[in-house]
């Protein structure tokens, strides 16, 4: 009989959010409250011609940059997301995973 150990924990569904972001930078997700633990973040820029910056951390204004269409995904993340766009009103969505 064969023994199989696994490190991760299986994922059972995502949170889903649809967001604008614009011209400020704007938090997308707080930082976790323990005992909560993200396995997974998902950034999807969802327009067709404006970039976002994906900020990860609670200051500043220069981040992760993404391109129309584009998308950023964080393993483990805990931290706060914030999101800066190059056009106002620019459609976002989020998903994340909590364990």
């Amino acid at each position: 009989m064969a023994n199989i150990s696994f490190s991760n924990p299986f994922l059972r569904g995502f949170t889903h959010q649809d967001l604008t972001a614009g011209t400020s930078a704007s938090t997308l997700l707080a930082t976790a409250v323990t005992p909560e633990r993200r396995v997974v973040v998902i950034v999807q820029n969802k327009s067709t011609t404006a970039t976002i910056q994906v900020i990860l951390a609670d200051t500043g204004t220069a981040g992760i940059q993404v391109a129309p269409q584009g998308n950023i995904s964080l393993d483990n993340y805990n931290g706060v997301v914030r999101v800066i766009a190059s056009a106002a009103s620019t459609p976002v969505h989020l998903a994340y995973a909590v364990v």
